[in-house]
């Protein structure tokens, strides 16, 4: 048995022998569509066949980094599992990015590592985390329009034929990620971080520096009771960085188990709302003062609320979360679009009937805020604030024995929110 970081005992998933390890490796997942038809007409064991289809292979220098002074040699030392890791090994994503991913990758873009060349402005050792966006500046091309204008994550080059097909690294078949044993990254897009910041919290700042970014596409002005759905790692860094930037909002989240509730108190929200189906969670009668009594319904249709909130935020981007979200934001009222939503079959009469502005977001940065400036401003924040963020960090499992991570992800009992792989392949 194995004792998790809430101090629970669980059972570990077996990991056979996988031989002796060297610094030169890293977890290799390859794109096979028979594996993603039996995972889509089997979901619940979707995680599963995933993970079982990692493995770990040798790390090759990659051409565009031999004998270039513009890449940097990290060593990582916490690397996340973020929700698009997980829809990929599910075999869920949508296929609407499918063109700008190449294959087979070694995945991981929730960095921090540590400095191993001389040829940046830092100190071998020093620890930095990544922004992984694989815009023209990274593939050495001169700037497109949108990198010309500030905008990297609107880059229109990412499916280059140099580098290869790649929104970010560790979605690049040349470059690897963070679930390695090294890995390369632009040197300009290296931001240090204070040697006082725990390892757990700087793992955060590339999910936080999303995060980030959409809330900065909100008006404010008109905001002053928010709902969170979610409470995974997006959700929990949603109601952190909204409780540190605007202290005097009210912030309601939905958690689906008591764990993450407890969690979500703790970084902010003023008022959880556990437990419960989508549909309870929408029609329930203790979101009444916010949003007004439910309507009766009609021939299957949604519950309808007179008000609502003043913004939503759906972290999750599911069918069942878009839909109790719409109907929970009041007329002229933002609806922020953080989690990864895909193909969904849904009710839009909330969005012309009630005239909401729905925000979709991605990426670290915009004209006035380089990615590198959001990822030193989430640096800073996470740095002083005094919620315990780290606390999203529920569980680090050795990279060697990966295959336990997906247990723990896959097993409700370890309450796990987000997993992250420790080095332990580097000599």
């Amino acid at each position: 048995m194995t004792v998790d970081s809430k101090g629970r005992l669980y059972e570990p998933l077996r990991v056979q022998p996988q031989g002796a390890f060297s610094n030169s490796q890293g977890l290799t997942y390859d794109l096979n569509m028979w594996r993603v038809v039996v995972q889509r007409l089997g979901p619940r064991y979707a995680l599963q066949l995933g993970a079982q289809s990692l493995q770990l292979k040798p790390l090759t220098v990659p051409r565009m980094v031999q004998d270039s002074s513009a890449w940097a040699t990290i060593t990582p030392k916490l690397s996340g599992i973020c929700g698009s890791d997980l829809g990929l090994l599910r075999g869920s994503g949508s296929p609407y990015l499918a063109p700008l991913i190449s294959w087979p990758v070694m995945l991981g873009h929730e960095i921090v590592g540590t400095v191993a060349s001389s040829n940046t402005p830092w100190h071998r050792g020093q620890r930095v985390v990544v922004n992984p966006t694989l815009s023209c500046g990274a593939r050495g091309l001169p700037p497109c329009m949108e990198c010309q204008a500030g905008n990297p994550d609107g880059c229109w080059q990412r499916h280059h034929g140099g580098l290869g097909p790649g929104l970010l690294i560790g979605f690049n078949r040349e470059i690897p990620g963070g679930w390695s044993a090294k890995m390369w990254v632009p040197v300009d897009q290296l931001i240090p971080v204070p040697a006082d910041l725990d390892d757990r919290r700087a793992v955060l700042v590339e999910p936080a520096s999303i995060v980030y970014q959409g809330l900065t596409r909100v008006d404010w002005n008109r905001v002053s009771t928010v709902l969170i759905i979610g409470a995974g790692t997006i959700g929990l860094l949603s109601t952190w960085l909204i409780a540190t930037q605007h202290p005097d909002v009210l912030i309601v989240q939905r958690c689906r188990y008591p764990h993450q509730a407890t969690v979500a108190s703790s970084v902010g929200a003023r008022r959880v709302q556990v437990g419960g189906s989508d549909g309870e969670f929408a029609s329930s009668a203790r979101l009444d003062e916010w949003v007004g009594p439910v309507l009766p319904k009609f021939f299957g249709g949604g519950p309808y609320r007179p008000g609502g909130f003043d913004l939503v935020v759906d972290s999750v981007g599911t069918q069942q979360s878009l839909g109790q979200g719409l109907s929970l934001v009041r007329p002229d009222g933002q609806f922020l679009l953080l989690g990864g939503a895909g193909r969904i079959n849904l009710d839009l009469a909330p969005v012309w009937s009630r005239r909401l502005t729905v925000i979709g977001t991605y990426g670290y940065g915009s004209p006035e805020m380089p990615p590198n400036t959001t990822f030193q401003t989430v640096v800073s924040a996470l740095h002083q604030t005094a919620y315990p963020i780290e606390s999203v960090v529920t569980h680090t499992v050795l990279l060697s024995q990966f295959r336990e991570a997906f247990h723990i992800l896959g097993d409700r009992t370890t309450h796990a929110i987000k997993v992250a792989f420790q080095n332990d392949l580097a000599q």
